[in-house]
């Protein structure tokens, strides 16, 4: 190799040691060696992925490393392998790390050493179609159910799995799955030479057909599920959910259910009430959101719909944004709060915030925003008052009213065991008030959720502690 490719291996395998919390220069295992692929790999243009890990492999210096050429040989032989270890890479080209590093197994786990990596009695299943970054979600849930078992039984009871929906054989076992180390502190992916039974499950990153994919998953998986999609369908439908708020007396926006037919409908609320909101009664994660100024908006917006799609149409009423104290540049803003079942009440139990790409843009991770822990935006909100751009904060009494707020807005879905309660935040004199503008039963974006009660990283121990107490069979499931 050139003096420029050993270049690329050594950092490659440093960088993996680092992230491995290994020795200086220990030699990389076979599962540890897919790190140091996955940092070599991202390293180049992944246009064409796998001339580029052919090129890669070509090039590597095997002699220190895979002496039973197990790895070589997944390289080789198993295409589920080269597109994790892909897939990886590409993961490591688009975010930072927020999760300990994931190890890709080049054989198949066999059932003698699944105990020592899962040491629970019961598999619960995160399933998932969308792969980028899922340990990113997998993570907090991981802490949140060993921390909860630990309180409360002292013992670990789940084997939390990501289990994606091509891993799941037709009797709904799993082939494959995505687990945590606790001892080496690492996750670790793998086929399993023995399919494991499914005890519970739930659905998150499942992509743009997100409800299509939970239904059809929902109905054919005979275990107790968190959020079944005919509990969750729901909090998808955006207008019942405002329907029922307003019905509760909580204070929403002023909503009207359209088509791209109704435009005189929409001339006559842009004269009324200045901006407005567009968006699917059913997308979620910001798909197909716009903000709407003048008629024309509307018009290049109705050309992109589907005539027979219902539309909601609603009242702009975010008030206040965020100010980059470096950049000076201004994004909206949303507020996701993470409220779970408790026996027959609810709780708050966790939230971030979610910032637009600009002022223009719905504060959406998925329309180029990002996501931060709310202790992030300290100091740098602001709303318009006279002309003017002045500055606000938001005290305890503000959090405290939101999500109690967010508790009343889940109440009205009763089944649900998470959801996440989206808001957008107005004034109401001098002082910022909370609006809740939408439900999603497959809450996400967890890395960055924190504690309402001590700001600490989690989602919630309570989910786990129900599911502990109520999980069963799942009568009403369509076999």
């Amino acid at each position: 190799m050139t003096a420029a490719k050993v270049g690329l291996q050594e950092s490659a395998c440093r960088r993996a040691e680092r992230a491995l919390g290994l020795k200086s220069g220990a030699t990389l295992k076979s599962l540890e060696l897919s790190v140091a692929l996955k940092y070599a790999l991202s390293q180049r243009s992944l246009d064409d992925a796998n001339d580029a890990l052919d090129s890669l492999c070509a090039l590597w210096d095997w002699s220190k490393f895979d002496a039973d050429n197990c790895v070589r040989q997944a390289l080789e032989r198993d295409p589920i392998y080269r597109h994790r270890l892909i897939e990886s890479a590409r993961d490591a080209q688009s975010s930072q790390p927020l999760a300990p590093e994931l190890c890709l197994a080049p054989s198949s786990l066999g059932a003698d050493t699944l105990p020592h990596l899962l040491p629970g009695t019961h598999n619960h299943a995160v399933v998932f179609a969308q792969p980028a970054l899922i340990t990113h979600e997998l993570y907090p849930l991981v802490v949140d159910a060993f921390t909860a078992d630990s309180t409360a039984i002292g013992r670990t009871y789940f084997n939390v799995m990501g289990v994606h929906i091509d891993w799941i054989d037709d009797q709904h076992r799993i082939q494959r799955a995505l687990f945590f180390d606790l001892n080496a502190q690492r996750f670790i992916e793998a086929s399993l030479v023995v399919p494991q039974p499914i005890e519970s499950a739930h659905f998150l990153s499942l992509g743009c057909e997100e409800q299509a994919l939970h239904a059809h998953w929902s109905a054919h998986l005979p275990v107790f599920q968190i959020n079944p999609w005919c509990q969750a369908q729901w909090a998808d439908d955006k207008q019942a959910s405002i329907k029922a708020w307003t019905q509760s007396g909580i204070n929403v926006p002023r909503t009207r259910l359209i088509t791209v037919a109704d435009a005189s409908t929409v001339r006559a609320w842009l004269d009324s009430y200045g901006t407005l909101v567009v968006k699917p009664n059913s997308a979620s994660e910001g798909r197909g959101v716009a903000y709407l100024h003048t008629p024309e908006d509307w018009l290049i917006y109705a050309k992109e719909q589907n005539e027979q799609n219902d539309l909601l149409l609603q009242v702009r009423r975010d008030r206040v944004f965020f100010k980059d104290r470096e950049r000076g540049s201004l994004h909206t803003l949303a507020v996701r709060v993470h409220v779970s079942r408790c026996d027959d009440s609810r709780r708050a139990d966790s939230h971030y915030v979610q910032l637009g790409a600009h002022v223009h843009a719905p504060a959406s991770r998925a329309r180029g925003g990002r996501i931060v822990p709310a202790a992030d935006i300290k100091d740098q909100l602001v709303y318009r008052q006279e002309g003017k751009w002045r500055p606000i904060e938001l005290n305890s009494s503000f959090w405290d009213e939101t999500f109690d707020c967010a508790e009343r807005a889940a109440s009205v879905f009763p089944d649900l065991a998470l959801v996440g309660l989206d808001f957008v935040i107005d004034m109401k004199g001098l002082r910022p008030t909370a609006i809740p503008i939408e439900a999603n039963p497959r809450p996400a974006g967890f890395c960055h959720a924190r504690r309402t009660s001590d700001e600490r990283a989690g989602v919630s121990e309570r989910l786990w502690n129900d599911l502990r107490a109520n999980g069963r069979a799942a009568s009403h499931l369509t076999l």
